[in-house]
């Protein structure tokens, strides 16, 4: 069953749709996990996403088996989406074509998830266990690896699709190597090879591909085990994080 709802978001200080499905599964004794998600519009439905296919998301935990997760998806903003997808301030030279946002309200978008969404989710759905995940695409991934730092032993399982982490490496790198996230948190990472999110820009492909390596050796480096990492071949775009979120769900939750 696919729920929605607004919350008050303080990023923006508005109501934001937030999008649930339930596998009307969870009970007492086979309570279900959580897992965040961003860009709630592109999860779900192929007609609501922003391109040709969604997510398909619930086909997807079909597809994996497994029927004990509540996905929620919090939907970006038309105007926020870079803003609250990073921390800092981009780095990039080509700032001026943002259009939504050029970054610094990383932070308060995540604590919202934790502090405010979270407890709300619990409340709505009081059989659920602890074991919590978060993940997204390009700008998505990079918020979920800030999540993932700022709440080093809260989320058991990090999607990392594509990251988007050329928006601000030096400060991102910076920050993943002086983190102390838990060493049992698994990690999927995952890039396609012909990516880009500017024609105009030949190197974009390299520039995903060495972004998704430098995320999986930081965190080799660190000690983590528990990764995967992929380059595939496809485009940045939903079709590609469709094909692979059944093959991330089986990951997260071994």
């Amino acid at each position: 069953m696919l729920i929605t709802f607004e919350m008050l978001i303080p990023t923006t200080q508005s109501n934001r749709t937030i999008r649930v499905y339930d596998p009307e599964t969870c009970t007492e004794k086979a309570p279900c996990d959580i897992l965040f998600m961003h860009d709630a519009q592109n999860l779900f439905d192929d007609e609501m996403s922003y391109h040709d296919v969604s997510w398909r998301v619930i086909e997807g935990l079909e597809k994996a088996g497994k029927h004990n997760i509540i996905v929620v998806g919090i939907d970006n903003s038309p105007t926020e989406r870079m803003n609250e997808y990073s921390p800092y301030t981009t780095s990039v030279e080509f700032k001026d074509r943002f259009i939504k946002g050029t970054g610094g309200k990383g932070f308060m978008y995540i604590d919202f998830i934790v502090k405010d969404l979270l407890p709300h989710i619990k409340h709505m759905y009081p059989m659920t266990t602890d074991q919590y995940y978060i993940a997204g695409s390009s700008m998505g991934a990079y918020i979920s690896m800030f999540a993932a730092m700022r709440y080093p032993t809260l989320f058991k399982g990090v999607g990392c699709f594509s990251i988007a982490s050329w928006f601000n490496e030096d400060a991102f790198l910076k920050d993943l190597k002086h983190s102390n996230i838990s060493l049992n948190t698994r990690f999927f990472i995952s890039v396609g090879d012909q990516e880009t999110s500017s024609k105009d820009i030949a190197s974009f492909p390299e520039i995903y591909i060495n972004n998704a390596k430098n995320v999986y050796q930081t965190l080799k480096d660190q000690g983590h085990m528990n990764l995967k990492f992929d380059i595939v071949s496809g485009s940045h775009n939903e079709r590609q994080w469709m094909a692979l979120f059944p093959e991330f769900i089986s990951f997260i939750t071994q």
